[in-house]
């Protein structure tokens, strides 16, 4: 590529990878965000440094350098789950998934199990399926910056999601690929096949790499101070609950914002399925991008759906308080409200009121009868 030696692109590779790491340690250690971005970094210069060394490179440096590049995908994840998904939470499921496909990876290069002569349980075990689940983790990372896209309130934010997620998790997603391909003809070497696999050249990849992170650093370098604000977001404020009637006293535009409550409120513009703020900003007659800006700086909100949700969870609570709701089925009352799954409806309700809807409406007729006894 270029005329550019693998070592030659491999370094450059590295050298932009280190300042990343560097550059996120010194000044953004105090993030999660900063540091997975800086253990991110680390990793995948592990990852072009283990295969700049060759097997020449002896056994330790090369499974210390292998594990730290295994943990990428694994990074890739979490970063993406925590800048974009607001109030993240990792289910312990996903930790002991992550932890079990590092263990057989691990344990694979430790028994050499990668050079067996056939596809046997070990290969399969300690290379094929950390391979597949390496995989999943990276391409969910990709749809999670395309997913949140649309209701996504930060203005900040939005200009990252889909640059820096799909262009790392695309690295990510070739390497890892061209790893299933040099497998696959590995042992199929005796096995015609219609349409031979070529792995991309590594340098190719080395030098994607490259450009990608010398981007990321570019603009890093010239954003200064408002890289913390573009890409290390501050830590989420207190969401505000919504009151009958807005504070119009504490944001700008108060003729906007109570025309923006007028309509979902009374016109119950917030039971329709699947509103989106273009939606809303259409309704309201304003531009989309105005609409964005007041929800999330005048209201405090960093997601649209986080904005429906308050006015959804609020109809239910009064539908759920009612005498006649104890023989209502909580699925109806979900649908009404806005929701096209009565699971989106649990999860939306015990977030905001860390009991589920059947404890709430127990508890409100509980008291309502003790009142009457």
């Amino acid at each position: 590529m270029l005329g550019l030696s693998l070592n030659t692109v491999g370094i450059l590779a590295i050298s932009q990878l280190l300042f990343m790491v560097v550059f996120f340690s010194v000044y953004h250690s105090r993030q999660l965000i900063g540091r997975l971005l800086a253990l991110y970094a680390l990793c995948l210069a592990c990852h072009v440094l283990f295969s700049l060394i060759g097997p020449e490179g002896g056994f330790w440096p090369r499974y210390i350098l292998g594990r730290a590049a295994t943990v990428a995908p694994a990074v890739l994840w979490l970063l993406a789950l925590y800048l974009f998904v607001d109030n993240a939470r990792v289910p312990r499921i996903i930790w002991g998934v992550m932890l079990l496909y590092l263990v057989l990876r691990g344990y694979g290069s430790w028994t050499n199990a990668f050079n067996t002569p056939d596809a046997d349980l070990s290969y399969l075990l300690c290379y094929v399926l950390p391979q597949l689940v390496m995989m999943a983790f990276s391409g969910h990372a990709v749809f999670m910056a395309f997913q949140g896209l649309s209701s996504d309130l930060v203005e900040s934010r939005r200009k990252v999601r889909v640059p820096l997620i799909a262009a790392m998790g695309t690295l990510v997603v070739m390497i890892l690929g061209n790893g299933f391909i040099t497998a696959i003809n590995r042992y199929t070497v005796n096995i015609p096949a219609p349409l031979p696999m070529i792995p991309i050249p590594t340098e190719w990849l080395f030098f994607y790499m490259f450009l990608i992170t010398f981007s990321f650093n570019v603009a890093v370098m010239r954003l200064q101070n408002e890289a913390l604000q573009v890409i290390v977001l501050p830590p989420e404020q207190e969401v505000p609950r919504l009151m009958p009637v807005p504070n119009t006293a504490r944001v700008d535009n108060p003729g906007l914002v109570a025309r923006i409550f007028d309509v979902l409120k009374n016109e119950k513009l917030y039971a329709r399925p699947g509103l989106t703020i273009g939606e809303l900003a259409e309704r309201l007659s304003i531009q989309e991008y105005r609409l964005r800006r007041v929800i999330n700086k005048q209201l405090g909100y960093r997601n649209f759906n986080q904005f429906l949700n308050e006015f959804r969870i609020e109809e239910a609570c009064r539908r759920l308080a009612l005498p006649l709701a104890q023989r209502e089925p909580i699925a109806n009352i979900a649908f009404d409200v806005g929701y096209s799954a009565l699971s989106s409806f649990n999860k939306a309700f015990k977030d905001l009121h860390q009991v589920t809807p059947t404890q709430y409406r127990d508890a409100a007729h509980a008291s309502e009868d003790s009142a009457h006894a």
